[in-house]
């Protein structure tokens, strides 16, 4: 299969002559980089961008719930959150051999104010192989501002006003409806959004789209969101057990890789 590149100020695609394989997006005025699409082997997507139900979902990206009281993940009909995300830098690598290295600078602060938390981003993309599988490597390294920072979500059933749909925070991915035919997996057994909802696991795949958990990340295995009633939604929700405190100056590092068999 023959692959190409283009890239923009704002995008890096891979492509052939008939379907877009992947696409990352990091247009500084949006804020949160995201990669949308990501197609199957015959072009259909399986990722969703700003459905109508969230429009703040964006395919595959990351985004704080609620971080010092501020909400980072919801928009109002602007695009704008409470709390700003804010992407400085961006560099791409592409390669001859359609691999890929991606780093990203964020900063996550208060409107007009300095920031609370700043992220370096490293995404290693490989180059597909003959049946058009890849694998993103995502490294994030998050350092607290001059203040203590508190990360928190929504809560959950059986915490001071929980809501079943609490716990999410992090890395997310919103599957398109064409793509989620098939059920959700995970790698203890389980079969299905309900089954694997709020449970740990090393990882879950659905939709061909798998996310492994490393050993090395905060509470690990993830106790992982997975939803499909009316959405098609999974999450290593990092912050589903409890909320982090992150001392002034502290560093939380995390780490997934993302196996996409098309």
């Amino acid at each position: 299969m023959s692959y190409r590149w283009r890239k923009t100020d704002t995008m890096l695609v891979l492509h052939t002559e008939r379907r877009i394989v992947w696409q990352l997006n990091f247009d500084p005025r949006e804020g949160k980089p995201y990669f949308h699409p990501l197609t199957s082997r015959d072009g259909v997507e399986l990722t969703e961008l700003r459905p109508s139900d969230h429009p703040w979902h964006r395919g595959i990206w990351c985004s704080w719930k609620f971080i010092n009281g501020l909400n980072y993940w919801e928009e109002d009909e602007q695009g704008v959150s409470e709390g700003r995300t804010s992407l400085l830098a961006t560099s791409v690598e592409p390669r001859s051999d359609f691999s890929a290295t991606i780093q990203h600078s964020l900063e996550y602060h208060p409107p007009g104010c300095p920031p609370l938390l700043t992220e370096r981003r490293y995404l290693a993309v490989s180059a597909p192989d003959g049946t058009g599988r890849f694998t993103v490597d995502w490294h994030s390294e998050f350092t607290a501002g001059d203040t203590t920072v508190q990360l928190t979500r929504t809560p959950i059933p059986g915490e001071p006003h929980g809501m079943i749909w609490g716990g999410y925070a992090g890395l997310s991915l919103r599957l398109s409806p064409a793509a989620a035919q098939t059920a959700p997996h995970d790698s203890e057994g389980r079969q299905g959004a309900p089954a694997i909802h709020g449970h740990p696991a090393c990882w879950v795949e659905y939709a061909g789209i798998r996310v492994e958990d490393d050993p090395g990340n905060m509470g690990y295995p993830a106790y992982w969101y997975a939803w499909s009633e009316g959405m098609h939604y999974f999450s290593p929700a990092v912050l589903f057990r409890e909320p982090c405190t992150m001392p002034a100056g502290s560093q939380l590092r995390l780490k997934y890789r993302l196996t996409v068999t098309p």
